[in-house]
Protein backbone atom coordinates (compact mmCIF):
# COMPACT_ATOMS: atom_id res chain seq x y z
CA UNK A 1 0.00 0.00 0.00
CA UNK A 2 2.84 2.40 0.90
CA UNK A 3 4.61 1.63 -2.38
CA UNK A 4 1.38 2.32 -4.31
CA UNK A 5 0.95 5.71 -2.61
CA UNK A 6 4.56 6.68 -3.45
CA UNK A 7 3.99 5.67 -7.08
CA UNK A 8 0.81 7.77 -7.33
CA UNK A 9 2.51 10.76 -5.71
CA UNK A 10 5.45 10.53 -8.14
CA UNK A 11 3.06 10.30 -11.08
CA UNK A 12 1.13 13.39 -9.94
CA UNK A 13 4.35 15.39 -9.53
CA UNK A 14 5.52 14.34 -12.99
CA UNK A 15 2.22 15.38 -14.63
CA UNK A 16 2.29 18.65 -12.72
CA UNK A 17 5.82 19.45 -13.87
CA UNK A 18 5.04 18.65 -17.51
CA UNK A 19 1.93 20.84 -17.52
CA UNK A 20 3.72 23.81 -15.94
CA UNK A 21 6.98 23.51 -17.87
CA UNK A 22 8.27 26.59 -19.66
CA UNK A 23 11.61 27.29 -21.30
CA UNK A 24 13.90 29.12 -18.84
CA UNK A 25 15.03 31.67 -21.40
CA UNK A 26 14.49 32.56 -25.02
CA UNK A 27 17.10 31.74 -27.68
CA UNK A 28 18.05 35.39 -28.06
CA UNK A 29 21.49 36.64 -26.91
CA UNK A 30 21.55 37.78 -23.25
CA UNK A 31 24.00 40.68 -22.86
CA UNK A 32 25.32 40.07 -19.34
CA UNK A 33 27.68 43.06 -19.38
CA UNK A 34 24.99 45.51 -20.45
CA UNK A 35 22.58 44.16 -17.81
CA UNK A 36 25.16 44.65 -15.06
CA UNK A 37 25.86 48.27 -16.01
CA UNK A 38 24.10 51.18 -14.35
CA UNK A 39 20.82 52.41 -15.77
CA UNK A 40 20.43 55.89 -17.32
CA UNK A 41 20.08 58.66 -14.75
CA UNK A 42 22.21 56.92 -12.11
CA UNK A 43 25.66 58.14 -11.16
CA UNK A 44 28.45 56.02 -12.68
CA UNK A 45 30.40 53.99 -10.08
CA UNK A 46 34.00 55.18 -9.70
CA UNK A 47 35.13 51.52 -9.60
CA UNK A 48 34.30 51.09 -13.31
CA UNK A 49 36.49 52.82 -15.88
CA UNK A 50 36.09 53.00 -19.63
CA UNK A 51 39.41 52.54 -21.40
CA UNK A 52 40.15 52.91 -25.09
CA UNK A 53 42.92 50.59 -26.21
CA UNK A 54 44.10 50.14 -29.80
CA UNK A 55 41.00 51.77 -31.20
CA UNK A 56 38.38 49.89 -29.17
CA UNK A 57 36.79 50.53 -25.79
CA UNK A 58 36.32 48.22 -22.84
CA UNK A 59 35.46 48.37 -19.13
CA UNK A 60 37.96 47.83 -16.33
CA UNK A 61 37.27 47.22 -12.64
CA UNK A 62 39.28 49.47 -10.34
CA UNK A 63 39.32 50.23 -6.62
CA UNK A 64 38.40 47.82 -3.84
CA UNK A 65 34.84 46.80 -4.81
CA UNK A 66 34.53 43.45 -6.56
CA UNK A 67 30.72 43.35 -6.66
CA UNK A 68 29.96 46.50 -8.63
CA UNK A 69 29.08 44.60 -11.81
CA UNK A 70 26.50 42.03 -10.68
CA UNK A 71 22.80 41.25 -10.77
CA UNK A 72 20.43 38.47 -9.59
CA UNK A 73 20.26 35.46 -11.88
CA UNK A 74 16.45 35.64 -11.70
CA UNK A 75 16.58 38.70 -13.99
CA UNK A 76 17.46 36.53 -16.98
CA UNK A 77 16.11 33.11 -15.90
CA UNK A 78 12.54 34.32 -15.55
CA UNK A 79 10.59 31.13 -16.30
CA UNK A 80 12.51 28.64 -14.15
CA UNK A 81 15.59 28.32 -11.93
CA UNK A 82 17.93 26.33 -14.17
CA UNK A 83 20.96 27.29 -16.25
CA UNK A 84 20.64 26.24 -19.93
CA UNK A 85 21.93 22.72 -20.61
CA UNK A 86 23.21 23.91 -23.99
CA UNK A 87 24.71 27.38 -24.33
CA UNK A 88 27.49 29.61 -25.63
CA UNK A 89 29.44 32.28 -23.77
CA UNK A 90 30.86 35.03 -25.99
CA UNK A 91 33.51 37.36 -24.54
CA UNK A 92 35.78 40.05 -25.95
CA UNK A 93 38.68 40.80 -23.60
CA UNK A 94 42.18 42.28 -23.44
CA UNK A 95 44.49 41.27 -20.60
CA UNK A 96 48.20 41.37 -19.88
CA UNK A 97 50.32 38.30 -19.14
CA UNK A 98 49.05 36.36 -16.11
CA UNK A 99 52.04 34.88 -14.29
CA UNK A 100 50.95 32.28 -11.75
CA UNK A 101 47.62 34.07 -11.38
CA UNK A 102 44.06 33.25 -12.38
CA UNK A 103 41.22 35.72 -12.74
CA UNK A 104 37.45 35.33 -13.11
CA UNK A 105 35.77 36.67 -16.18
CA UNK A 106 32.34 35.51 -15.06
CA UNK A 107 30.86 33.67 -12.07
CA UNK A 108 27.48 32.47 -10.84
CA UNK A 109 27.32 32.23 -7.03
CA UNK A 110 24.76 31.20 -4.44
CA UNK A 111 24.22 34.40 -2.50
CA UNK A 112 23.53 32.70 0.84
CA UNK A 113 26.54 30.36 0.94
CA UNK A 114 28.86 32.13 -1.54
CA UNK A 115 29.30 28.73 -3.25
CA UNK A 116 30.36 28.69 -6.88
CA UNK A 117 27.71 27.35 -9.26
CA UNK A 118 29.46 28.19 -12.53
CA UNK A 119 32.59 30.13 -13.38
CA UNK A 120 34.78 31.12 -16.32
CA UNK A 121 38.39 31.74 -15.32
CA UNK A 122 41.51 32.87 -17.22
CA UNK A 123 45.06 31.95 -16.23
CA UNK A 124 48.44 31.97 -17.97
CA UNK A 125 47.70 30.73 -21.53
CA UNK A 126 44.65 28.79 -20.27
CA UNK A 127 40.88 29.08 -19.98
CA UNK A 128 38.89 27.14 -17.37
CA UNK A 129 35.17 26.37 -17.07
CA UNK A 130 34.16 25.40 -13.52
CA UNK A 131 30.82 23.73 -12.76
CA UNK A 132 29.47 22.71 -9.37
CA UNK A 133 29.24 18.95 -8.88
CA UNK A 134 26.71 16.80 -7.05
CA UNK A 135 28.79 16.72 -3.85
CA UNK A 136 29.07 19.56 -1.39
CA UNK A 137 31.84 21.91 -2.53
CA UNK A 138 32.83 19.60 -5.40
CA UNK A 139 33.54 21.11 -8.82
CA UNK A 140 34.29 19.76 -12.26
CA UNK A 141 36.71 21.69 -14.44
CA UNK A 142 37.32 21.84 -18.17
CA UNK A 143 40.66 23.46 -19.07
CA UNK A 144 41.74 24.63 -22.51
CA UNK A 145 45.54 24.86 -22.70
CA UNK A 146 47.82 27.04 -24.84
CA UNK A 147 45.03 29.40 -25.90
CA UNK A 148 47.15 32.55 -25.40
CA UNK A 149 44.46 34.98 -24.31
CA UNK A 150 46.79 36.89 -21.95
CA UNK A 151 49.02 38.65 -24.51
CA UNK A 152 47.76 42.24 -24.09
CA UNK A 153 45.73 42.06 -27.30
CA UNK A 154 42.02 42.06 -27.97
CA UNK A 155 40.52 38.58 -28.36
CA UNK A 156 36.97 37.34 -28.92
CA UNK A 157 36.25 33.85 -27.63
CA UNK A 158 33.21 31.62 -28.01
CA UNK A 159 32.80 28.80 -25.49
CA UNK A 160 30.03 26.41 -26.58
CA UNK A 161 28.83 23.67 -24.21
CA UNK A 162 26.54 20.76 -25.11
CA UNK A 163 26.34 17.48 -23.22
CA UNK A 164 29.80 15.95 -22.79
CA UNK A 165 31.47 18.40 -25.16
CA UNK A 166 32.91 21.88 -24.73
CA UNK A 167 34.22 23.75 -27.77
CA UNK A 168 36.39 26.89 -27.70
CA UNK A 169 36.83 29.16 -30.71
CA UNK A 170 39.24 32.11 -30.40
CA UNK A 171 39.22 34.95 -32.96
CA UNK A 172 37.18 32.85 -35.42
CA UNK A 173 40.05 30.35 -35.68
CA UNK A 174 39.96 26.58 -35.63
CA UNK A 175 37.71 25.25 -32.83
CA UNK A 176 39.24 23.27 -29.98
CA UNK A 177 36.92 20.55 -28.65
CA UNK A 178 37.22 18.74 -25.32
CA UNK A 179 35.14 15.84 -24.07
CA UNK A 180 34.14 16.06 -20.42
CA UNK A 181 34.06 13.06 -18.14
CA UNK A 182 30.66 14.15 -16.89
CA UNK A 183 27.98 15.72 -19.07
CA UNK A 184 27.07 19.33 -18.30
CA UNK A 185 24.18 19.25 -15.79
CA UNK A 186 20.75 19.28 -17.40
CA UNK A 187 19.25 20.91 -14.27
CA UNK A 188 21.90 23.25 -12.82
CA UNK A 189 19.94 25.27 -10.27
CA UNK A 190 20.24 29.08 -10.27
CA UNK A 191 17.78 29.66 -7.43
CA UNK A 192 19.02 32.33 -5.03
CA UNK A 193 22.11 32.92 -7.19
CA UNK A 194 23.79 36.08 -8.46
CA UNK A 195 25.87 36.73 -11.57
CA UNK A 196 29.18 38.58 -11.13
CA UNK A 197 31.10 40.12 -14.02
CA UNK A 198 34.89 40.16 -13.65
CA UNK A 199 35.05 38.60 -10.20
CA UNK A 200 34.07 35.80 -7.85
CA UNK A 201 32.68 38.32 -5.38
CA UNK A 202 36.14 38.69 -3.89
CA UNK A 203 39.04 41.02 -4.48
CA UNK A 204 41.28 38.03 -5.08
CA UNK A 205 40.85 36.71 -8.59
CA UNK A 206 39.25 39.90 -9.87
CA UNK A 207 39.67 40.45 -13.61
CA UNK A 208 42.40 43.04 -14.21
CA UNK A 209 41.98 43.45 -17.99
CA UNK A 210 39.40 45.09 -20.22
CA UNK A 211 35.97 43.58 -20.95
CA UNK A 212 34.18 44.73 -24.09
CA UNK A 213 31.60 41.98 -24.55
CA UNK A 214 30.07 39.21 -22.42
CA UNK A 215 27.02 37.46 -23.85
CA UNK A 216 25.15 34.27 -22.96
CA UNK A 217 23.41 32.58 -25.89
CA UNK A 218 21.16 29.70 -24.74
CA UNK A 219 20.64 26.72 -26.98
CA UNK A 220 23.32 26.96 -29.67
CA UNK A 221 26.92 27.56 -30.73
CA UNK A 222 27.31 31.30 -31.37
CA UNK A 223 30.35 30.89 -33.65
CA UNK A 224 28.28 30.97 -36.85
CA UNK A 225 26.74 34.27 -35.77
CA UNK A 226 30.15 35.95 -35.44
CA UNK A 227 32.32 34.27 -38.03
CA UNK A 228 33.58 34.92 -40.60
CA UNK A 229 34.24 38.63 -40.03
CA UNK A 230 36.72 41.23 -41.19
CA UNK A 231 38.03 41.75 -37.65
CA UNK A 232 37.85 38.42 -35.76
CA UNK A 233 39.59 39.78 -32.66
CA UNK A 234 36.67 42.20 -32.18
CA UNK A 235 33.80 40.08 -33.53
CA UNK A 236 30.50 41.33 -32.11
CA UNK A 237 27.36 39.56 -31.01
CA UNK A 238 26.16 42.24 -28.57
CA UNK A 239 28.29 45.13 -27.27
CA UNK A 240 26.82 47.65 -24.78
CA UNK A 241 25.91 50.98 -26.34
CA UNK A 242 28.21 52.90 -24.01
CA UNK A 243 31.21 51.05 -25.50
CA UNK A 244 30.19 51.73 -29.09
CA UNK A 245 29.02 55.35 -28.93
CA UNK A 246 31.33 58.30 -28.42
CA UNK A 247 32.16 58.35 -24.69
CA UNK A 248 32.54 62.13 -24.40
CA UNK A 249 29.80 64.59 -25.36
CA UNK A 250 30.29 68.33 -25.62
CA UNK A 251 27.19 69.18 -23.59
CA UNK A 252 27.39 66.59 -20.82
CA UNK A 253 29.78 64.55 -18.74
CA UNK A 254 30.87 61.07 -19.89
CA UNK A 255 28.81 58.16 -18.57
CA UNK A 256 31.93 56.50 -17.14
CA UNK A 257 35.41 57.71 -16.18
CA UNK A 258 37.25 57.56 -19.49
CA UNK A 259 40.85 57.21 -20.58
CA UNK A 260 42.65 56.24 -23.78
CA UNK A 261 45.91 54.40 -24.22
CA UNK A 262 46.69 55.94 -27.63
CA UNK A 263 49.27 58.75 -28.11
CA UNK A 264 49.48 61.11 -31.08
CA UNK A 265 52.98 61.78 -32.45
CA UNK A 266 53.78 64.97 -34.41
CA UNK A 267 56.62 65.76 -36.80
CA UNK A 268 58.39 63.51 -39.28
CA UNK A 269 57.27 59.95 -39.95
CA UNK A 270 58.13 57.86 -36.83
CA UNK A 271 58.93 54.15 -36.68
CA UNK A 272 55.96 51.77 -37.06
CA UNK A 273 56.58 48.27 -35.70
CA UNK A 274 54.94 45.81 -33.30
CA UNK A 275 55.52 47.92 -30.14
CA UNK A 276 53.88 50.95 -31.82
CA UNK A 277 50.75 49.00 -32.82
CA UNK A 278 47.70 51.25 -32.44
CA UNK A 279 49.67 54.47 -32.01
CA UNK A 280 48.66 57.62 -33.94
CA UNK A 281 50.77 59.99 -36.04
CA UNK A 282 49.61 63.37 -37.32
CA UNK A 283 51.29 64.66 -40.46
CA UNK A 284 50.88 68.44 -40.28
CA UNK A 285 52.18 68.97 -43.80
CA UNK A 286 49.56 66.79 -45.50
CA UNK A 287 46.97 67.27 -42.74
CA UNK A 288 46.56 63.52 -42.38
CA UNK A 289 46.04 61.28 -39.33
CA UNK A 290 47.61 57.81 -39.50
CA UNK A 291 47.54 54.69 -37.30
CA UNK A 292 50.27 52.06 -36.99
CA UNK A 293 49.11 48.50 -37.82
CA UNK A 294 52.34 46.97 -36.53
CA UNK A 295 54.17 47.22 -39.85
CA UNK A 296 53.18 50.40 -41.66
CA UNK A 297 51.16 53.57 -41.20
CA UNK A 298 47.57 53.41 -42.42
CA UNK A 299 45.40 56.43 -43.21
CA UNK A 300 42.62 57.33 -40.78
CA UNK A 301 41.80 60.89 -41.91
CA UNK A 302 43.06 62.19 -45.23
CA UNK A 303 41.74 63.35 -48.59
CA UNK A 304 38.79 61.23 -49.59
CA UNK A 305 39.72 58.39 -51.91
CA UNK A 306 37.04 57.11 -54.24
CA UNK A 307 36.38 53.37 -53.97
CA UNK A 308 36.12 51.54 -57.28
CA UNK A 309 33.80 48.79 -56.06
CA UNK A 310 31.25 50.03 -53.50
CA UNK A 311 30.48 53.23 -51.63
CA UNK A 312 28.27 54.20 -48.73
CA UNK A 313 25.31 55.72 -50.55
CA UNK A 314 22.81 56.51 -47.81
CA UNK A 315 22.35 56.17 -44.05
CA UNK A 316 18.70 55.26 -43.55
CA UNK A 317 17.21 56.31 -40.20
CA UNK A 318 14.77 53.86 -38.62
CA UNK A 319 12.78 54.50 -35.46
CA UNK A 320 14.04 51.37 -33.64
CA UNK A 321 16.00 48.14 -34.08
CA UNK A 322 15.39 46.79 -37.60
CA UNK A 323 15.29 43.02 -38.23
CA UNK A 324 14.52 42.88 -41.96
CA UNK A 325 14.08 44.98 -45.10
CA UNK A 326 12.05 44.14 -48.18
CA UNK A 327 12.71 45.98 -51.47
CA UNK A 328 10.07 45.86 -54.22
CA UNK A 329 8.54 47.82 -57.07
CA UNK A 330 4.96 48.91 -57.71
CA UNK A 331 4.11 49.51 -61.39
CA UNK A 332 3.73 53.22 -62.23
CA UNK A 333 4.64 54.11 -58.63
CA UNK A 334 8.33 53.27 -58.27
CA UNK A 335 10.77 51.51 -55.94
CA UNK A 336 9.93 50.94 -52.24
CA UNK A 337 11.69 49.61 -49.14
CA UNK A 338 9.82 48.24 -46.09
CA UNK A 339 11.74 48.08 -42.77
CA UNK A 340 10.65 45.64 -40.03
CA UNK A 341 11.09 47.59 -36.78
CA UNK A 342 10.89 46.26 -33.22
CA UNK A 343 8.98 49.15 -31.58
CA UNK A 344 5.22 49.37 -32.12
CA UNK A 345 5.29 53.18 -32.06
CA UNK A 346 5.37 54.62 -34.68
CA UNK A 347 5.63 51.11 -36.14
CA UNK A 348 7.57 50.11 -39.24
CA UNK A 349 8.58 52.46 -42.01
CA UNK A 350 7.87 52.30 -45.74
CA UNK A 351 10.38 54.26 -47.80
CA UNK A 352 10.14 55.37 -51.44
CA UNK A 353 13.00 56.00 -53.83
CA UNK A 354 12.99 59.69 -54.75
CA UNK A 355 15.71 61.85 -56.33
CA UNK A 356 18.45 59.31 -55.77
CA UNK A 357 17.64 58.22 -52.18
CA UNK A 358 15.00 56.53 -50.03
CA UNK A 359 12.67 58.87 -48.11
CA UNK A 360 10.01 57.98 -45.55
CA UNK A 361 6.69 57.48 -47.35
CA UNK A 362 4.36 55.80 -44.81
CA UNK A 363 4.38 54.50 -41.22
CA UNK A 364 2.63 51.13 -40.86
CA UNK A 365 1.37 49.82 -37.51
CA UNK A 366 3.30 46.66 -36.48
CA UNK A 367 3.96 44.74 -33.25
CA UNK A 368 7.67 43.81 -32.92
CA UNK A 369 7.92 43.14 -36.65
CA UNK A 370 10.50 40.52 -37.66
CA UNK A 371 10.00 40.28 -41.44
CA UNK A 372 8.10 41.68 -44.43
CA UNK A 373 7.06 39.82 -47.59
CA UNK A 374 5.89 41.51 -50.81
CA UNK A 375 3.76 39.56 -53.30
CA UNK A 376 1.12 40.08 -55.98
CA UNK A 377 -2.17 38.27 -56.64
CA UNK A 378 -4.07 38.94 -59.87
CA UNK A 379 -2.21 42.22 -60.33
CA UNK A 380 -2.94 43.40 -56.76
CA UNK A 381 0.05 44.38 -54.61
CA UNK A 382 0.30 43.09 -51.02
CA UNK A 383 2.66 43.34 -48.05
CA UNK A 384 2.44 40.89 -45.14
CA UNK A 385 4.24 41.48 -41.83
CA UNK A 386 5.45 38.82 -39.37
CA UNK A 387 4.60 40.25 -35.94
CA UNK A 388 6.48 38.53 -33.10
CA UNK A 389 5.04 40.31 -30.06
CA UNK A 390 4.03 37.68 -27.50
CA UNK A 391 0.78 39.14 -26.19
CA UNK A 392 -2.76 37.88 -26.70
CA UNK A 393 -4.12 38.08 -29.30
CA UNK A 394 -1.08 37.21 -31.46
CA UNK A 395 -1.81 38.61 -34.90
CA UNK A 396 -0.01 39.34 -38.16
CA UNK A 397 -1.45 41.57 -40.87
CA UNK A 398 -1.72 41.57 -44.67
CA UNK A 399 -1.72 45.07 -46.21
CA UNK A 400 -2.98 45.86 -49.73
CA UNK A 401 -1.90 48.75 -51.93
CA UNK A 402 -4.76 51.18 -52.50
CA UNK A 403 -4.31 52.73 -55.94
CA UNK A 404 -6.60 55.69 -55.26
CA UNK A 405 -5.08 56.67 -51.89
CA UNK A 406 -1.59 55.49 -52.93
CA UNK A 407 -1.08 53.88 -49.53
CA UNK A 408 -0.99 50.39 -48.05
CA UNK A 409 -4.20 49.70 -46.11
CA UNK A 410 -5.08 46.83 -43.79
CA UNK A 411 -6.61 44.00 -45.81
CA UNK A 412 -6.69 40.91 -43.55
CA UNK A 413 -5.62 39.87 -40.04
CA UNK A 414 -4.34 36.35 -39.34
CA UNK A 415 -3.65 34.59 -36.04
CA UNK A 416 0.07 33.79 -35.70
CA UNK A 417 2.40 32.88 -32.83
CA UNK A 418 5.64 34.86 -32.52
CA UNK A 419 5.85 34.85 -36.33
CA UNK A 420 9.38 35.15 -37.72
CA UNK A 421 8.89 34.71 -41.48
CA UNK A 422 6.41 34.57 -44.36
CA UNK A 423 6.90 32.87 -47.71
CA UNK A 424 4.67 33.46 -50.76
CA UNK A 425 4.44 31.19 -53.79
CA UNK A 426 2.18 29.96 -56.56
CA UNK A 427 1.24 26.42 -57.63
CA UNK A 428 -0.96 25.80 -60.70
CA UNK A 429 -2.17 29.44 -60.79
CA UNK A 430 -3.12 29.34 -57.09
CA UNK A 431 -1.46 31.78 -54.65
CA UNK A 432 -0.26 30.64 -51.23
CA UNK A 433 1.25 32.05 -48.03
CA UNK A 434 2.98 30.10 -45.25
CA UNK A 435 3.92 31.52 -41.85
CA UNK A 436 6.78 30.39 -39.59
CA UNK A 437 5.17 30.23 -36.12
CA UNK A 438 8.06 30.19 -33.65
CA UNK A 439 6.45 29.90 -30.21
CA UNK A 440 3.01 30.23 -28.58
CA UNK A 441 2.78 33.03 -26.00
CA UNK A 442 0.38 31.52 -23.48
CA UNK A 443 2.52 28.45 -22.69
CA UNK A 444 5.91 29.21 -24.39
CA UNK A 445 5.50 26.03 -26.44
CA UNK A 446 7.76 25.79 -29.51
CA UNK A 447 6.12 22.57 -30.80
CA UNK A 448 3.13 24.11 -32.57
CA UNK A 449 1.47 24.30 -35.99
CA UNK A 450 2.63 26.60 -38.77
CA UNK A 451 -0.06 27.38 -41.33
CA UNK A 452 -0.31 27.28 -45.13
CA UNK A 453 -2.92 29.73 -46.49
CA UNK A 454 -4.56 29.70 -49.95
CA UNK A 455 -6.07 32.67 -51.79
CA UNK A 456 -9.83 32.45 -52.30
CA UNK A 457 -10.67 34.27 -55.51
CA UNK A 458 -14.34 34.70 -54.46
CA UNK A 459 -13.86 36.10 -50.94
CA UNK A 460 -10.60 37.86 -51.91
CA UNK A 461 -9.08 36.54 -48.65
CA UNK A 462 -6.49 33.98 -47.62
CA UNK A 463 -7.96 30.85 -46.04
CA UNK A 464 -6.30 27.96 -44.20
CA UNK A 465 -5.25 25.25 -46.62
CA UNK A 466 -3.43 23.04 -44.07
CA UNK A 467 -1.30 23.10 -40.91
CA UNK A 468 2.22 21.66 -40.57
CA UNK A 469 3.89 20.62 -37.31
CA UNK A 470 7.03 22.69 -36.61
CA UNK A 471 9.44 23.19 -33.69
CA UNK A 472 10.55 26.78 -33.21
CA UNK A 473 10.11 27.51 -36.93
CA UNK A 474 12.46 30.23 -38.13
CA UNK A 475 12.23 30.32 -41.92
CA UNK A 476 10.38 28.83 -44.91
CA UNK A 477 11.70 28.38 -48.47
CA UNK A 478 9.67 27.32 -51.53
CA UNK A 479 11.34 25.81 -54.61
CA UNK A 480 10.54 23.64 -57.61
CA UNK A 481 12.44 20.80 -59.29
CA UNK A 482 10.99 19.98 -62.67
CA UNK A 483 7.25 19.41 -62.22
CA UNK A 484 7.53 18.98 -58.43
CA UNK A 485 7.05 21.70 -55.81
CA UNK A 486 8.72 21.68 -52.40
CA UNK A 487 8.51 23.63 -49.14
CA UNK A 488 11.36 23.52 -46.57
CA UNK A 489 11.15 24.69 -42.95
CA UNK A 490 14.05 25.58 -40.66
CA UNK A 491 13.26 24.18 -37.20
CA UNK A 492 15.43 25.59 -34.39
CA UNK A 493 14.25 24.47 -30.94
CA UNK A 494 11.82 21.93 -29.46
CA UNK A 495 11.81 23.35 -25.93
CA UNK A 496 14.71 21.19 -24.79
CA UNK A 497 17.44 21.14 -27.44
CA UNK A 498 18.48 22.62 -30.78
CA UNK A 499 19.65 19.21 -32.02
CA UNK A 500 16.51 18.63 -34.08
CA UNK A 501 15.72 17.99 -37.73
CA UNK A 502 14.24 20.36 -40.28
CA UNK A 503 11.75 19.09 -42.84
CA UNK A 504 11.21 19.22 -46.61
CA UNK A 505 7.60 18.83 -47.84
CA UNK A 506 6.38 17.92 -51.34
CA UNK A 507 3.10 19.05 -52.95
CA UNK A 508 0.90 16.05 -53.75
CA UNK A 509 -2.87 15.88 -54.29
CA UNK A 510 -3.50 19.48 -53.19
CA UNK A 511 -1.51 19.27 -49.94
CA UNK A 512 2.07 19.28 -48.68
CA UNK A 513 3.35 15.92 -47.42
CA UNK A 514 6.63 15.02 -45.74
CA UNK A 515 9.31 14.27 -48.32
CA UNK A 516 12.54 14.28 -46.30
Amino acid sequence: MLALRCLLLSLMLLINSVQSWRACTDLLPLDLLDRALIRPGQAPPPQVQMVQSKGSRGLRLAGAAATVLSFPASQIFTNCDFFPAEFSLVATIKIQRLKKRSEYLFSLLEEASDSLVLGLRVSERRLHLLVSGPGSGAHSRVSFKDVGLDDNRWHTLVLAVSGHYATLTVDCGLPLELKQVQSFPSALSTRGSRIFIGSRRRLRGRFSGLIRQLVLLPGSDATSRLCPTSDPRLAELSVPRVLKASPIQTDQDPEFPYEAEARVTLGTRPLCSEPELGQLWFNAQSRGLFICDGGRWRTLLHHQERLDYVEDHQDLYTSSETFDVEVFSIPSEGLFLAAANRDSRPGSGLYKWSNGSFVLYQNISTQEARAWKHFTVDGKVFLVVANSREAEPELSVIFRWNQRRRRFLRHQTLETHSALDWESFSIHNSSFLVVANHRRARDSNHNIQSVVYRWNTHSQLFEVNQTLSTSGAYDWEFFSVGPYHFLAVANTFDGKTTAISSTVYIWLSGRFQIFQ
